[in-house]
Order: C-alpha cells, then sequence, then structure tokens
C-alpha cells in the first residue's frame, strides 16, 4: 500500500535516515501491523501528493482537512485523527496582532491548502487585500519567513507552533476555521481501508492509555525531546567527566524545565484566554447558541437564548439531562448536539428538515414561543468540538429565527410565481433588452409570434431581428431606436413596423418602460407589446373600401333594385313550389309550426292557416310517439343527417293515415335553428307491401308444402326404380334365360337409364329436405381413410373408361372422425365425380391431410376450369355450367349445391379455386368432430 507523505513536523518529520517519523506515520505503522498491511511511504510535497492520490498512484494520503470540494476527488473516513484551527504567525519585525493589520501584507500559505481558501474568503468579508504567496511545502514556508521574503504565515497550529519555537516567531491573536485533520484514500476507497483506520482510531480515543494517546503526548512534548537528546550523548562519552557533566546537565535540564514550566503556563494562559474569548463571543452573538461539554452538561448559554426562551443563564448552566431542550421544546428530548453523536429517528422526525454535511447537523424546525406563545420557524445548526489533543470536548449548537426569512422568500418565490406566470402565459410581446440594443429576454407568446427560440434570439442586437432597418414605407426605423434608447420617455408608446423571422412585415403597438439600477442608470428596457397586425390591414382595408363605395355609389343603388327585384321574383316562385308541391311541406321552429302549405293542410283536413303556431303534437297519435320521434330527430340533426321515419299521423276528425317523415335542418350550420319537414301519405303504398308480404309469406308455404311432398315420396318413386335396376341386372346375368347381344345393350341402356333417373330423384329428395328442413345426419366414429379409399373405388370405372389417372395422397396422421359417414363419402364421390366428368385427359386426385384438430380434403382435376364469373353462381341448386340443348355433360345442378349444406350442416366449409382451361380445385375444412355429435 503507497502512502503519500510531505514534511509537515511536529505531525509528521523525517529522521537522519529519511525515514518518515510523526503521529500519523506511529498511528498507520500499528494499524498496517494489526491490518497485515505492506506500507510504502512515497514523499512528495503537497500538491505532488495531492495529484498522485487522485490519479490512484498512491493510495492513502495523511494530514488532510475535510471540504465538500475534496470529498468529490477523494474518500474520508468518519474519525479524524487530530483537531485544529487557523492561526497567523508573523516575522518579529512585524508587529502584527490583528486581522486588521495584514491588509497588504506578503502573506504565505501551503499551496493547495484549505488555509489559503479559508483565509481568502475571511479576507473578502473583511475588505483586506493582503498579497498571498503560496509555497509547497513547511520547511520552504518558515524559511522564506526567517529571510524575511514575508511578513508572516498561515498554518495549523500545530505547524505554527513548532515553527514559531524554531524560528522566532511571533504568535498573533488572529485565529480562524477550526477544523479536523484526516486520513484520505483514493475516490472510492477501492482498497477498503477506511473502515480500519475509523475502527482503530475508535477503539484508541475510547482506551486514555492507548497507543494514540501516547502519540499526542509525544507530539506534545516533542521538543523538549529532541533539546535533551545531544546531552543524553555527552554523558555517555566518558567516565571520568561524568560527575562536571552531571552537574551541568542538572543545571541544563533545570533551566529546561522552568523554561518548559514557563511555555506550559503560558500555553494554559493563552488556553484560558482563547477560551474566554471563545466564550465572549458566544455570549454577544446575535443567535440563540449553547454549547454542552462532553457529559451534555451546559457549559455556555447566550444572551440570545434567554430572549428567545426566557430561561435564563443560571437555570441551566452545568445541568444536563437536555435541560437545553426543555427551555426550547417544552420537554426534555434529544436535540442537535445530541444527534451528532448517533441517529435517533423519532428525534430526528421533529425537524422539517435535517441535512448531516461532513460532521455537522443542518436542520429546520418549529418554536412555540413561551413568552409570547407565537409559533416561530427555525434553523439550527451543531457541531462537534475538539481539544487541541484532538478529543471530543462538547458540542456547539446555534439557533436562528428565520421566521421573517421564510415568509420574506415565499412571498418572494409567490411573486416570481405570479410574475412567471403572467409572463409565460400572457397573451402579449413581452420584451427585455439593454440600450445597446441586445436582446436579454422574449416570453414564449413573443417568441410564438416572432418565429424564434430564445437560444437563437437572446444576445443578438433587436435590430435586424425583430425590427427591420428600414421600414416597408421607407421610414428609418434603425434611427428611431436609437432615439428611442436616447430619449425613452419621448416612446413610452409607440406604434412601429416589426418583423418575423420568415421576413414577414407584422405591426406592433408597444409600451415602453424603462428600468434603471441602484444609481438611477438606464440598466434595460422593458416593452409589452400587442399585434396590431390586423387591425393596421382592417384600417387600410376600410380605407380602400371607402373608396370604391365613393366609386360605386350610383351603380350599386342600381344593382340592389336588380337584385330585389330577383329576390321577388324568386321568392315568388319558391312560394308556387311550396304551395304546388305534392307532399305535405312544414317550418317548424322547436316544434311549433311556423308555416305549411296547402297539401299539408288538406292531407290533414285542416282549414288554411289553421296548423300555424300549432305544436307538432296535434300530428301525433300520442305523446310517446311524438317524443320518441322528437329524440330520433334531435340526434340526427345534432350529426348534420336527415332524420326520416314512417308512422300513424292524426287528422283533425282523429282519423289515422301512414306518413313518411322527413325532417332536416334549414340552416346546416344552426341545426336547431328551425326544420323542413315533409310528409308524404303512404297509406297506399303501405297496403301494397301488406299484399305483396302475404302473397311472398304464401309462396314460402307452399314451397314448403311442395318440399315435404317431394321428401315423403322417397320410398314411393324410389321403390320402382330400384325393382327396374335389379331385374334388369338379373336379366343382363342371363338368370332368366340366354340374351342376345341386342338384348343385352338394350338391358344395359335400361339399367343406365334407371340408375340415372334414381341419382336425380335422390339429388331433388336430398335439395327437398335440406329445404324442408328434414335432412338429418347420424354421427359416428370410423376411420377416415377406408372411407376415402372406398369412394375412389367407386369412381374408378369411370376414370379408366376415360383413360384419366387417379391420384390418391393421404398423410400418416389421417385418422378418425366422427360425422355421418354415408353423407361424407357422399360429398367426396359428387366431388370426384364432376372432377372425372369435367376431364377429358389428364388426372384427378384427392389428398386428405390434418389441420388442427379437423381434417382438410382437396379434390384436383386437370378438366376444363370454371370462369371467374360463374364460380359464385356454382352452389346455387339447378346451376349448371354446361347448360342448354346441346350440353356434353349431364346432371341435375344439385350436387355441388347439396355438398356444400352437407359440409355445413357437419361444421366445415367447402371451397373453389380454378382458372378456366387449367382445371379446378375444391377444398373441404371438416372439425374432428361434427357438431350434430358435439351437440
Amino acid at each position: 500500500m503507497a502512502v503519500g507523505v510531505h514534511e509537515a513536523p511536529p505531525k509528521i518529520s523525517f529522521d537522519a535516515h529519511g525515514r518518515p517519523t510523526g503521529i500519523y506515520v506511529e498511528l498507520l505503522d500499528e494499524i498496517a501491523r494489526q491490518e497485515g498491511w505492506r506500507l510504502q511511504y512515497v514523499v512528495g510535497s503537497w500538491p505532488e501528493n495531492l495529484d498522485r492520490l487522485e490519479r490512484g498512484e498512491i493510495d492513502l494520503i495523511a494530514d488532510i482537512a475535510l471540504t465538500a470540494e475534496r470529498r468529490q476527488h477523494y474518500a474520508f473516513p468518519r474519525v479524524p485523527v487530530l483537531s485544529s484551527w487557523f492561526q497567523v504567525f508573523a516575522s518579529k519585525r512585524q508587529n502584527i496582532h490583528s486581522l486588521r493589520e495584514l491588509d497588504g501584507k506578503r502573506i504565505l500559505v501551503l499551496e493547495r491548502s484549505v488555509q489559503e481558501q479559508a483565509f481568502i474568503r475571511l479576507a473578502e468579508r473583511f475588505g483586506l487585500n493582503p498579497i498571498l504567496l503560496s509555497v509547497p511545502n513547511y520547511p520552504t514556508m518558515f524559511a522564506m519567513i526567517a529571510n524575511g521574503e514575508a511578513d508572516a504565515i498561515i498554518t495549523n497550529r500545530y505547524q505554527g507552533k513548532w515553527g514559531a519555537r524554531k524560528y522566532g516567531l511571533n504568535d498573533t491573536e488572529v485565529l480562524f476555521e477550526p477544523n479536523a485533520l484526516y486520513y484520505a484514500a483514493a475516490k472510492g476507497d477501492p482498497k477498503h481501508l477506511l473502515a480500519a483506520i475509523d475502527r482503530h482510531l475508535l477503539a484508541w480515543k475510547e482506551d486514555q492509555g492507548s497507543l494514540y494517546y501516547d502519540a499526542l503526548k509525544r507530539l506534545a512534548d516533542e521538543d523538549a525531546s529532541s533539546a535533551l537528546s545531544p546531552w543524553l550523548a555527552i554523558a555517555g562519552s566518558g567516565l571520568l567527566g561524568f560527575l562536571l557533566i552531571s552537574i551541568a546537565i542538572g543545571v541544563f535540564l533545570k533551566h529546561r524545565v522552568n523554561v518548559r514550566t514557563q511555555e506550559l503556563q503560558q500555553e494554559n494562559a493563552e488556553r484560558r484566554a482563547l477560551q474566554q474569548r471563545f466564550m465572549d463571543i458566544i455570549e454577544f452573538l446575535p443567535d440563540p447558541t449553547f454549547v454542552v461539554d462532553e457529559h451534555k452538561r451546559v457549559i455556555a448559554w447566550n444572551q440570545a437564548c434567554e430572549a428567545m426562551t426566557g430561561v435564563k443563564k443560571d437555570q441551566v448552566m452545568g445541568q444536563g439531562d437536555y435541560v437545553y431542550a426543555d427551555a426550547f421544546f417544552g420537554h426534555r428530548r434529544p436535540t442537535l448536539v445530541d444527534l451528532l453523536d448517533r441517529p435517533d429517528p423519532p428525534a430526528e422526525t421533529s425537524y422539517t428538515q435535517l441535512d448531516r454535511r461532513e460532521n455537522r447537523i443542518y436542520a429546520e424546525t418549529f418554536f412555540s414561543s413561551p413568552l409570547t406563545g407565537q409559533t416561530r420557524y427555525l434553523w439550527a445548526v451543531a457541531s462537534p468540538l475538539y481539544d487541541q489533543d484532538g478529543r471530543r470536548s462538547g458540542a456547539i449548537e446555534a439557533i436562528r429565527d428565520i421566521s421573517e426569512q421564510r415568509k420574506m422568500a415565499e412571498a418572494v418565490r409567490a411573486s416570481e410565481r405570479e410574475y412567471r406566470e403572467l409572463v409565460t402565459l400572457a397573451n402579449s410581446i413581452i420584451v427585455r433588452w439593454q440600450p445597446d440594443g441586445r436582446l436579454t429576454f422574449l416570453n414564449e407568446f413573443g417568441q410564438r409570434f416572432f418565429g424564434y427560440a430564445a437560444s437563437e434570439l437572446i444576445g443578438r442586437n433587436v435590430i435586424g431581428t425583430l425590427v427591420p432597418e428600414v421600414g416597408s414605407d421607407g421610414r428609418d426605423l434603425k434611427g428611431m431606436m436609437a432615439e428611442l434608447t436616447r430619449a425613452p420617455h419621448q416612446f413610452e408608446r409607440s406604434l412601429n413596423e416589426n418583423m418575423r423571422r420568415n421576413g414577414e412585415r407584422v405591426w406592433v403597438d408597444w409600451t415602453n418602460k424603462v428600468v434603471t439600477d441602484a444609481k438611477g442608470e438606464m440598466r434595460e428596457i422593458l416593452s409589452i407589446g400587442s399585434d396590431i397586425t390586423e387591425r393596421i390591414q382592417a384600417e387600410e382595408q376600410i380605407r380602400l373600401l371607402n373608396e370604391d363605395l365613393r366609386r360605386h355609389a350610383e351603380t350599386l343603388e342600381q344593382r340592389v333594385a336588380e337584385r330585389t327585384a330577383e329576390l321577388a321574383a324568386i321568392n315568388e316562385e319558391q312560394r308556387a313550389i311550396f304551395e304546388s308541391a305534392s307532399a305535405g311541406i312544414l317550418l317548424a321552429k322547436e316544434r311549433i309550426i311556423q308555416r305549411c302549405n296547402r297539401k299539408l293542410e288538406t292531407m290533414t283536413g285542416y282549414d288554411p292557416g289553421e296548423l300555424v303556431g300549432q305544436s307538432a303534437r296535434i300530428l301525433y297519435p300520442d305523446e310517446d310517439a311524438f317524443i320518441r320521434f322528437g329524440q330520433e330527430m334531435s340526434a340526427r340533426l345534432a350529426s348534420g343527417e336527415t332524420c326520416s321515419m314512417e308512422q300513424p299521423i292524426v287528422r283533425k276528425d282523429g282519423s289515422l293515415f301512414w306518413a313518411r317523415l322527413s325532417m332536416c335542418a334549414s340552416d346546416t350550420h344552426a341545426p336547431f335553428k328551425g326544420v323542413v319537414g315533409i310528409i308524404e301519405d303512404i297509406t297506399a303504398e303501405r297496403e301494397a307491401t301488406e299484399q305483396l308480404r302475404q302473397a311472398l309469406e304464401a309462396a314460402r308455404e307452399a314451397d314448403r308444402v311442395k318440399s315435404i311432398f317431394l321428401a315423403s315420396m322417397s320410398h314411393e318413386l324410389r321403390t320402382p326404380l330400384n325393382s327396374i335396376i335389379g331385374f334388369t341386372g338379373i336379366m343382363s346375368q342371363g338368370l332368366a334365360g340366354p340374351l342376345n347381344p341386342e338384348q343385352h345393350k338394350q338391358l344395359g341402356m335400361v339399367q343406365k337409364s334407371a340408375r340415372h333417373l334414381l341419382a336425380l330423384i335422390n339429388d331433388v329428395l336430398d335439395i327437398s329436405k335440406i329445404n324442408a328442413d328434414q335432412l338429418e345426419l347420424v354421427a359416428r366414429e370410423f376411420a377416415l381413410r377406408p372411407s376415402i379409399e372406398k369412394t375412389v373405388k367407386l369412381i374408378a370405372p369411370l376414370a379408366e373408361e376415360k383413360g384419366i389417372e387417379l391420384r390418391v395422397d393421404i398423410a400418416d396422421e389421417v385418422g378418425k372422425i366422427v360425422t355421418d359417414q354415408r353423407r361424407l363419402e357422399q360429398v367426396m364421390l359428387n366431388l370426384l365425380n364432376n372432377a372425372v366428368k369435367f376431364t377429358e385427359q389428364g388426372w384427378v386426385g384427392i389428398v386428405c391431410r390434418q389441420e388442427g384438430e379437423g381434417y382438410l380434403l382437396t379434390v384436383t382435376d386437370t378438366g376444363i376450369g370454371i370462369r371467374a364469373d360463374e364460380i359464385p353462381r356454382l352452389f346455387k341448386p339447378f346451376y349448371q355450367i354446361d347448360s342448354g340443348l346441346a350440353r356434353k355433360h349431364e346432371g341435375s345442378g344439385l350436387g355441388l349445391s347439396i355438398s356444400k349444406k352437407i359440409v355445413e350442416m357437419m361444421g366445415g366449409d367447402i371451397g373453389l379455386s380454378s382458372e378456366w382451361g387449367q382445371g379446378s380445385s375444391f377444398t373441404v375444412r371438416l372439425p374432428g368432430r361434427s357438431q350434430e355429435e358435439t351437440a
């Protein structure tokens, strides 16, 4: 582990062999021994070691103060090694005793040290202008002041005391910035060193006899020890001069003891004076401040505490047990000085805000004053206190009443919020610009108006961006803007031409106000403008219109007269159309009849003018019909549609007639402003419709009776045909006696014709059963493959007779199906028979595949195909592609229609793809279980 060290006596020094010594080295060596670390000390200046640690070239650095800026670059432990403060030591040639006497002096500080930044802040607060000289290390610093190259130095108290004795410097009374000194690791503590360092330091600080306190004692006594070393060496030079040397040493030691005693007395006096000065400062602080010792007993309670709480100093001094909390909160409980040592969630929740930064705690809370009873808002900070040996000696807490600041801040935020909302949401252009013409602000409305983003405009000159150099009328706008900045009071209100980003010219009415600084000098100009382009354009249009009016005044009256005559003719024409219309017409507003034609009055039996002013309710048979039509009409008119409805209308004598009502808005832009209604008497039309309905019903009933009759004739028609087919078969086989060839031929023709007739009758009976809803499916489970093969065997003789190849492709996964086997085979036989019938050469194939939980059957041929316009009609009953007296192919035209119905009853569907002259392909999709069986 590489440890960066720099010469900072007496905390870090180097012996005669160049080895580092001092409290930091001693403590770290012991930690390394116990933790098993191997240390390598890297010597360098303070700035060099800081850079090395940040680059990761070393793992640890010693004697470093903690700041927020350093925390961003390095990792710090929780427990400090020492606590100190910064102090100014001056050359004896300079008579420096106060901070003011440092003004203009040459002061040495360690380069990149905390004291350098702290003193810069201190000097700025007091308006001092010292000359700060940065040096890389402390030996150089002390050598330079000893040689007169500087007037004073700033160090922590350890280096200062050591250097003051060695180089004869004056210990001034200028002390500031208490701080704690630590070890620090590289960012993120990659070797996890800090937890071990914290653990050892905590253990040592709790043990008064530990290595830590021994090292602190040696740090305080180092000068005395170093002074004894030469004389101890002389004591061993020889026995002969021992007595004389012992006497000399005794005298010297007595002198040194006296000197050291005086130094200690002086240090104690200085410490008491410093402590008293510290207490005096606390006493006269404007904020309530109190201090507790390591046992939480109050050792300081200033006048501001008494004023805020009403509790006197003598009531709390020396008291513990949270007596300070009782004064502020009315009961004893932990406060910030207690939370420094350990977290206490219940106590922390009593603060509205609580923030831990380094070793301090900042918080805000409410306080109910026992004197006034008013609730105040307090800000507080607490910090630990350490003695000169780095031991925790107590804590300090300061409180500030920020109620007024909080109210003011809230008022400022509210004002800012209102201003921001006003500026952001205002429908006006708001611009701020400096006297030199540079723009500093343009609100969102202005950005949209001119077409610029704020980033494109801020910092640019108003001329050439928002204001053109020359107006469209030749006016010098650049000169006008220059005059405005010279004499803004003359332009508090101005109307001038402006320019958008795209070059478009616009007119804006501006109100300009000068914003001054504390000295009354012009800081910027606030301009608020309104777009008056339309107004200017309107004024120009009005001017042009006035000219036109003057030019056309004579012809206008003539045109008005001509137009009046035209409108009168149109009105007369419209009135004639209105009165002669074959349908009733009415104009209504809010369902009150405003006007109607004579046809409506005749239709409803009312005298002329009798309907005008009446509610449309008198035309409806009941209130429900009136309301229902009104709701329908309102909905239609609101959507811009015409409302049409058929319903009974009541005549004046109470009789009813059927009418068709059509209503539309007289003004489409205002649909409820008024409606125009057309009423047609449709009594005769409805009677004719009713007659047609009855006739259609009678025809459907006759068709149903016919279908039932045909379905019931199944046995009567099939029995004689089956007898004919059977007996001709017996005779053809010669069972009734031998036949000559001609007789055999004639019987074959009879049997073929009988079979054809039976097929036709079966088709007619099937379609009749389907139409009469009498066709039933008998579903059962069977193997699909054998059923397909059986159907193919039945069609094979016909294919062989025509010389057509039969192709069968049944997938291995094809298994069982639950449906009506006979009807499925009927469908397949019909499709295969049609394919062979319409194929003269080539092949016919059937393919079966599993599809999901069902099956896909495909029958394909290379026949004549089907025209695209005939495909939609192909599945209709009795439709045949090859029709007419000269058709080549037989058939009833029912097969495909019956097949489609059967497949749909099974829960499937049938489809077709075909190309004329190339062939056709029928596909049948079937579920694994038919609808009938599933139900």
